[in-house]
């Protein structure tokens, strides 16, 4: 799972970072190094969900700098592409919180609605959802809003309810901020009851700066522990700290993190977040953890992942005096158990026999019409971890403050 990055793949991310950090700091963009790759950068950007920050910044360069006249086309339909889903986001997700204050309904938008407005630009920040809290004992009003709104309900799990409605928008209703079986569940429970009444709305609300931050930082934390921590994130920790440092109350965020135990989680990753994105230092190591985060795509790394929760489900077994193997976890994979299949197939609640017929559901859909399945990539991923793969991880979670895979 340990990366080594080559000596132009150091190049081009180091660029990649330098062009982010010109387009947060709305600073002038270094002159790319001789031979650069622009569509395999571009290609890197939108695997991070930052490919419009990066197109509009490339194109502020000197002409005798910019990429060939094919390219510049490229970037310039990117541009307008997600200014169109940019706009159609804000668009719609105003008319949902406008139906929430017409039926009296207290929400806490989260996450991506607050952070692509700490950018320059609003489409520098793509996102793929939203996400807000509500108090669940509110779902049947929350459905018919939705419903009058033209939105598919399309499943609920723990604490969300999950909405569509096609091409763009997708929002997640939490109940909760975090699920009730991890740590942080007792003190962000009640968290809706603290948040403040927003300006121009009557049932809308949002969090503090201190809490906002706290959350993102849960939020983060719990991506990276299930397989990655990707640049977005750190660009959005840059953003956000260097936006509200001078308002922050230390004394309580500060109390927090160390009651969180995100305490050297926050110190670790904000380090690595100024240290990339400040314009007046820009440093990249390239260490195991800066690696790690470099590949992480979005959301996080596959391997990673499914090398976590393996492991942990190996661990977990053995201390309940079980045998679990790599084998037994692909097999969870292949043929996932009632709980998870009721998620997108809620009939096999009612009726637990049709289970396989789900899995044959779920795996047509995924070969035939998501097309998103590598099998010899999943055997991979699941079959050629090793020892020292465990370990390499295992001294991330540590430098991060978490001790180990035994975390919730």
């Amino acid at each position: 799972m340990k990366k080594q990055l080559s000596d132009i793949e150091k190049k081009e991310y180091s660029y990649l970072i330098s062009v982010l950090s010109s387009a947060v700091n709305e600073t002038a963009v270094p002159v790319p190094y001789e031979g650069i790759n622009w569509l395999r950068l571009f290609k890197i950007s939108k695997v991070c969900g930052l490919n419009s920050a990066f197109a509009n910044t490339v194109l502020t360069l000197p002409k005798e700098y910019l990429p060939n006249d094919e390219t510049v086309k490229i970037l310039k339909e990117n541009i307008n592409a997600e200014i169109l889903i940019d706009s159609n986001h804000g668009y719609e997700i105003e008319k949902v919180i406008s139906a929430f204050d017409k039926y009296k309904i207290k929400n806490v938008p989260l996450k991506g609605y607050f952070i692509k407005n700490e950018y320059p630009r609003s489409d520098f920040r793509s996102i793929s959802d939203y996400d807000i809290l509500f108090d669940r004992n509110q779902i049947d009003l929350v459905k018919k809003a939705f419903s009058e709104l033209g939105y598919e309900f399309l499943h609920n799990d723990d604490n969300q309810y999950h909405f569509q409605k096609k091409p763009y928008m997708y929002i997640e209703m939490h109940a909760t901020l975090v699920h009730e079986w991890e740590s942080y569940y007792p003190y962000l429970a009640d968290i809706i009851d603290s948040a403040v009444k927003r300006d121009g709305y009557e049932f809308s609300y949002e969090l503090s700066l201190e809490d906002h931050y706290l959350y993102m930082l849960v939020h983060n934390s719990n991506h990276f522990r299930m397989g990655g921590l990707s640049i977005r994130m750190l660009l959005d920790t840059y953003v956000y700290y260097r936006n509200h440092k001078e308002d922050f109350d230390f004394d309580y965020l500060n109390d927090k993190l160390r009651l969180f135990k995100l305490d050297t989680f926050e110190k670790r990753i904000r380090e690595i977040a100024f240290n990339w994105f400040s314009p007046d230092r820009q440093r990249i190591t390239f260490d195991d953890l800066e690696v790690f985060i470099l590949l992480s795509a979005r959301l996080g790394r596959l391997d990673a992942g499914v090398m976590i929760g393996s492991h942990k489900m190996i661990k977990s077994a053995k201390k309940e005096g079980k045998s679990k193997s790599k084998f037994s976890y692909f097999l969870r994979s292949v043929f996932p158990n009632k709980k998870s299949m009721s998620v997108h197939y809620p009939y096999v609640n009612k009726y637990p026999f049709l289970v396989p017929v789900s899995w044959i559901q779920m795996w047509f859909r995924r070969f035939f019409i998501e097309k998103n399945v590598s099998v010899k990539k999943g055997l991979k991923n699941r079959f050629s971890y090793t020892d020292d793969d465990i370990k390499y991880y295992e001294g991330l979670l540590k430098e991060t403050g978490f001790d180990d895979f035994e975390f919730k």
